[in-house]
Parts: structure tokens; C-alpha cells; sequence
């Protein structure tokens, strides 16, 4: 016998009829579709235009939750969309990082392991096995997330450096030191959180709980 490990169901309730409602389900998409974007530009050497598309792209992370919060615009598809919008955009872009050199191979690898496992969910869970199932982030998982979108950062910002510092000065030392130590502090959130979510995914399919982050 067991029991079924639930938390209680987020309430979506959409307190305005203003066409604005849509806006942080459509930061979400625009987050999406500027990911050739940035790559095309960091992969032309235009590393400065590609940080600054990603600065613009953390901040639509930012503004899109807190907009929903604000304003009642809460939805079950934006409170899917959202973390999906986030994963993919990682997931895209941390490999790319890997390539020209900014992340090391073992956070790269971790980061596309457990996303490309979590990603899976969503069509597993949702289409095939028709699962009724909720994103409920916890404070692991966001810090995780925040601090893959600072290594993403601090990736593009090294390449902008490259070209703008020279290459035996101590701040482009202490930057690269700074990088390396915020790697392995999302090195050990990785593990911890495949650690949890693979558990997790199980429990779901077997109907033993119904949330994930």
C-alpha cells in the first residue's frame, strides 16, 4: 500500500479580461524564438549583440512571472509554458557556450541530461499517458535555473571580454575563476536535481504523485 504524494494544486484564476493577459505567455515565445537568433550572432562573432539578446531575453523571464502574478493572468498553459520556455532556451544554449569554449564539458553534459529528460516529461506525461499533472517549482529547482541563466550570461560576457581585454590581465583571470566557481556550484544543483526529478518522473508514471518542478 501507499500513498499518493500530492501538493495542493495552484488555482488559476484570470482576474482580467484585458487583451494584455496574453502578454507573459507571449514573453515566453519571444524567449523561444530569439534562441537562433543569439546563436547566429554569437557563431558571426557578433558576441556583444548576442549578450545583449540574452540580457533581453532573462529579463522577459523575469517580467513574464511577475506579470502574471501581479495582474491575475496566471494560466495551467503559461504555468506549462514557462518553465518549457526556459529549459529549451538553456538547453540550447548551454551547448553552444561548450563550443566556443566558455563552459566546461561536465556542467554542459549535466544541464543537457536533466533537460532533456524534464522536456520529455511534458509530452510523456501530458499527451501519451494524459496525466493531470502541475509544475510547482521549488526553491532548488529556481535557484538551479537561476544560476544556469548566470553561467549563460557570464559564457556570453567572457566572449565579449575576449575581444575587449587583454589576455594576461588579472581581470579576465578573476572572470574566468569567478565562471569556473559558479560551474560547480551548478554542477552539484544538476545532480541533486536529477537526483530528485528521476524519482519523481517514476512516481508520476505509476500514478504515485502528480507534481513536478
Amino acid at each position: 500500500m501507499y500513498r499518493k504524494r500530492k501538493t495542493e494544486a495552484p488555482v488559476y484564476e484570470v482576474r482580467s479580461r484585458s487583451p494584455l493577459r496574453h502578454l507573459p505567455n507571449l514573453l515566453s515565445f519571444i524567449r523561444i524564438a530569439l534562441i537562433p537568433l543569439i546563436i547566429w550572432l554569437s557563431l558571426t562573432d557578433e558576441h556583444l549583440w548576442a549578450l545583449a539578446v540574452f540580457c533581453f531575453c532573462a529579463v522577459t523571464d523575469l517580467l513574464d512571472g511577475l506579470l502574471a502574478h501581479a495582474f491575475g493572468w496566471s494560466t495551467r498553459f503559461g504555468a506549462l509554458l514557462d518553465p518549457v520556455a526556459d529549459r529549451v532556451f538553456v538547453f540550447s544554449l548551454i551547448p553552444l557556450l561548450w563550443y566556443l569554449g566558455s563552459i566546461n564539458s561536465i556542467y554542459t553534459l549535466l544541464v543537457v541530461a536533466r533537460f532533456s529528460i524534464q522536456l520529455s516529461a511534458f509530452p510523456v506525461l501530458l499527451w501519451w499517458l494524459k496525466k493531470q499533472v502541475h509544475v510547482v517549482p521549488g526553491v532548488l529547482s529556481r535557484i538551479a535555473m537561476a544560476v544556469a541563466f548566470l553561467v549563460l550570461g557570464m559564457g556570453f560576457a567572457e566572449q565579449v571580454a575576449i575581444e575587449m581585454i587583454p589576455g594576461d590581465s588579472g581581470a579576465e583571470v578573476m572572470f574566468e575563476h569567478t565562471l569556473d566557481a559558479i560551474t560547480v556550484i551548478g554542477c552539484l544543483l544538476e545532480v541533486w536535481m536529477l537526483a530528485k526529478f528521476v524519482p519523481r518522473y517514476w512516481d508520476i508514471i505509476r500514478g504515485r504523485a502528480d507534481t513536478i518542478e
